[in-house]
């Protein structure tokens, strides 16, 4: 199979206007001062080159070719900003520019392995109806914030309702192939997933957590006292009218008054062990009781209020806690082998192209008595990528 490369001509420039609203351009920026020291450029000679303007990239542009089917810069920008967008958008200008080629090369590694895959769904005939994109679209639906509407949510995205139905009828035509490859991957015995359980007692010692939501009172930033007192006074008077509703009102609040993202949660913070959370913080919790509204906790980030809603004791899980789930995940991970092995093959099958690129020179003809030059090997295949199923 012909290879990507890791960094296609062009491509970066893709990448680059896709993250065009997340992040500034160079366009941007205040122009730079100049040196009173340093001498006016010379003008140009009058026949000089010009440089030609760079090309206005389409989203309908393809990138790559596989088997003849089109990847296009919308189909690139879809993925990253679905993947990456909002990771790469918090970080700084430099760590953007040193992961953004691992980042290019994982996009394009899955759309090569998606498409390929869909043109191997089209080929074994699977079909999606109308009804089952429709009863996705309500599932979304179902998953979006109280009070908006798909469009709404589309709209957010970036993306048509029409190309949300797309998206959900090729996805859905990938799970279909994935359940014929699989069919025939049996679920472990018993005296199987009992041998796996018995090799690797590690991964069944349950370590101590607690369940916890929190509102926090922020002090980033502040060093005045007056205003450090004035938010631990917002912090306490804000604790005492929860622990007047016996914590009933505590996710309401978090909605209301809390600094933390986690307010559009309720504060929830989910499940954490020892070790995932700042000292202060996790010492409280761990020492809190179930169902108690503790006092109000100083660490860097401010003022905490914290509700404990569950805890687990440390322990050794026995073979009939785990057995089911177990199944289920040893049954997953021989499918996905399955699967991979199948990738595998499609890959080695692939031709990939990129339009526009010089085809390869043809081979030199030997002189007379000398043997022809030895034909270039074949580039590597992309990674694969998990994300494609």
């Amino acid at each position: 199979m012909k290879n990507t490369t890791t960094l296609l001509p062009g491509l970066a420039t893709v990448f680059g206007l896709g993250l065009m609203p997340l992040a500034a351009t160079a366009q941007d920026a205040p122009p730079a001062p100049k040196s009173p020291e340093a001498p006016a450029a010379a003008p140009a000679a009058p026949d000089a080159p010009q440089a030609a303007p760079a090309p206005q990239i389409k989203e309908t542009d393809v990138i790559l070719e596989v088997d003849g089917t089109p990847i296009t810069v919308l189909d690139v920008r879809e993925l990253f900003t679905a993947r990456y967008g909002r990771q790469f958008e918090s970080m700084p200008a430099e760590q953007r520019a040193m992961i953004e080629p691992q980042i290019q090369q994982m996009v394009m590694n899955e759309l090569v392995q998606k498409t390929l895959l869909i043109n191997a769904a089209d080929k074994e005939g699977m079909k999606v109806t109308p009804e089952e994109v429709e009863n996705s679209l309500k599932e979304i639906a179902t998953q979006i914030p109280e009070g908006a509407s798909l469009e709404e949510f589309a709209k957010t995205a970036g993306v048509s309702l029409d190309r949300i139905r797309q998206q959900i009828s090729t996805d859905t035509k990938v799970r279909k192939l994935y359940e014929k490859v699989t069919a025939d991957v049996a679920t472990p015995a018993e005296a199987d997933v009992k041998k796996y359980f018995d090799e690797h007692p590690e991964e069944f010692e349950q370590k101590a957590s607690v369940d916890a939501a929190h509102i926090l009172i922020s002090t980033q930033g502040i060093e005045d006292p007056a205003q450090l007192a004035a938010k631990e006074k917002i912090a306490k008077e804000l604790r005492e009218e929860i622990v007047s509703k016996k914590g009933e009102n505590f996710a309401e609040m978090a909605g209301l008054h809390s600094d933390c993202p986690s307010k559009a949660q309720g504060g929830d913070l989910g499940e954490f062990e020892k070790g995932q959370m700042v000292p202060e913080f996790e010492k409280a919790a761990f020492a809190q009781e179930v169902g108690v509204i503790g006092e109000c906790v100083k660490t860097d980030f401010g003022y905490h209020i914290i509700k404990v809603n569950g805890k687990k004791d440390a322990k050794t899980l026995a073979f009939a806690e785990v057995k089911e789930d177990l199944t289920k995940t040893l049954l997953d991970q021989a499918k996905s082998e399955k699967m991979s092995t199948y990738i595998s093959g499609l890959q080695e099958k692939a031709q990939i192209k990129q339009p526009g690129a010089p085809e390869a020179p043809e081979a030199a003809k030997a002189p007379a008595g000398e043997a022809a030059p030895e034909a270039p090997k074949a580039p590597a295949a992309p990674e694969k990528s998990d994300a494609a199923l």
